[in-house]
């Protein structure tokens, strides 16, 4: 582990206040990944240094340090903050706290890195419709993790998927299979639709995600952009990563909650006499 970095390329993804004047900062950089940074009195520093610690702006930093929590030693610009407005804000907020859960420190993600790059720039000149750009960089995050699974080769038969048919996915084990509705048009069932479906233990039933094999398919070519796609694989998605997530909620959606207009109050009906 090298003591002294300089100018390392990155974003902060996050940071809290510790003591009087210093932040803990979590930082992703191009060439070491996700690491924590203490940055010693930056609350007392200059007003143009202190607002460089906020998220979705290029910086580069340096840092001395050998062990998890290193010392930053010099932060400067290296872009404009890119501006993310309306529902693109939570967006925004929603990808860094997905990095913070799922990276591991100090290991090198360059595509991930560049991945997230091109999905803020995206976010920021397409705030309208963050959907298609939220779900590509989830797969893109899962595949440079090594978490994505293979979404058309794991059905349970061992047959090709039919982008007509429609099927249970699970994520956790890796597995499609055809919906009974499906099955019953089959001359000669291959599974008993009421057959279980269970996680490795043998005992713990699975929950399955309805999708059809079309959206498994644009899954696997990274293909998702229509709407139809993003409406079928959002679930699977969100099935997928909560395996990794686990249970605890996450912030970006509460905020992004707190943002969305509620929807409006039911017509009331007049009867004419």
């Amino acid at each position: 582990m090298t003591a002294s970095v300089s100018q390392q390329a990155g974003y902060l993804l996050h940071y809290t206040q510790y003591g009087d004047a210093s932040f803990i900062v979590d930082f992703f950089s191009m060439e070491h990944g996700r690491i924590s940074l203490m940055a010693k009195s930056a609350r007392s520093s200059k007003p143009v240094t202190r607002a460089l610690y906020q998220p979705f702006r290029p910086l580069l930093v340096s840092w001395w340090g050998e062990n998890e929590l290193r010392t930053l030693t010099g932060i400067e610009d290296s872009g404009n903050a890119l501006v993310l407005a309306g529902t693109a804000l939570p967006c925004g907020y929603y990808l860094n706290e997905i990095l913070l859960r799922l990276l591991p420190k100090d290991q090198t993600q360059k595509n991930v890195f560049a991945h997230y790059a091109l999905a803020l720039a995206e976010l920021a000149a397409s705030p309208d419709r963050p959907e298609p750009v939220l779900r590509q960089f989830e797969l893109q995050l899962l595949e440079g993790l090594g978490l994505l699974p293979d979404f058309v080769g794991g059905e349970s038969q061992g047959d090709a998927i039919d982008e007509d048919a429609h099927y249970l996915f699970y994520p956790a084990l890796n597995r499609a299979v055809l919906q009974p509705d499906d099955l019953s048009a089959m001359a000669i069932p291959k599974i008993k639709p009421t057959e279980p479906v269970f996680h490795d233990d043998g005992e713990t039933v699975a929950q399955g995600t309805r999708i059809s094999g079309k959206a498994l398919m644009a899954l696997a070519n990274f293909d998702i952009d229509h709407k139809d796609i993003l409406a079928e694989i959002k679930p699977v998605m969100r099935q997928t990563l909560q395996l990794y997530l686990g249970s605890k909620p996450l912030n970006s959606r509460e905020l992004f909650s707190s943002l969305t207009p509620p929807p409006p109050p039911p017509m009331q009906s007049t009867n004419s006499d």
